[in-house]
């Protein structure tokens, strides 16, 4: 992607963004599709499911990429990858805080009454969306840049994709975030992937 499409599509994406977050700015309820979404799958959650779901969810959680992002680390560390280092820093790190951030500054509320677990802090972007895509699509792209071989690039890719999907989909299972948290949380993540890919 050259940088005039890249910038035209960040500012179009921001754009939705804050008018999204303009709109759900301190608000306890759903918006849009939000409630219709939340009903229509609550309405089918099973024992079973929320398990599954509960451990899905672990591989978007800093408890997951603590420890792994640790071993890339010292594995990087190891190869001289300063590069890697770098992206692997701003991936998890980096994201976290600009999460952080946005949350402070929209402060919505998670849809409480859906809660299957547990959650505390506001909504809006989705941490566990936002990082997964910011972390899984940056090591993704540094293992398979070099990759010679199209069809194993496009699974990875692929798994790349369905991992972060699945995440994103458990948190609106779990009932602790609102669908547009979600998506809200990809954009914004992909977003940030291109700049720091663009950037480093």
């Amino acid at each position: 992607m050259n940088r005039k499409r890249l910038l035209i599509i960040s500012i179009i994406s921001i754009a939705i963004f804050i008018i999204l977050g303009i709109n759900i700015k301190t608000s306890q309820e759903g918006i849009l599709f939000d409630e219709i979404i939340m009903d229509y799958v609550h309405s089918r959650t099973t024992p079973l499911g929320t398990n599954i779901m509960k451990t899905i969810t672990y591989f978007g959680s800093v408890y997951f990429f603590l420890p792994i992002g640790i071993v890339i680390f010292i594995y990087m560390l190891r190869q001289n990858n300063t590069q890697g280092i770098l992206l692997l820093i701003l991936s998890t790190l980096g994201s976290y805080g600009l999460n952080f951030i946005l949350k402070n500054i929209f402060v919505r509320t998670r849809p409480l009454k859906y809660f299957l677990i547990e959650q505390g802090g506001y909504s809006f972007p989705s941490g566990h969306a936002m990082v997964s895509m910011t972390f899984y699509t940056t090591m993704t792209y540094i293992f398979t840049r070099d990759c010679e071989k199209r069809d194993k690039e496009s699974v990875i890719w692929f798994l790349n994709g369905l991992i972060i999907f699945l995440i994103g989909f458990s948190r609106i299972y779990l009932g602790v975030h609102w669908p547009t948290d979600i998506l809200m949380g990809y954009l914004i993540g992909y977003i940030y992937y291109k700049g720091i890919i663009y950037i480093i």
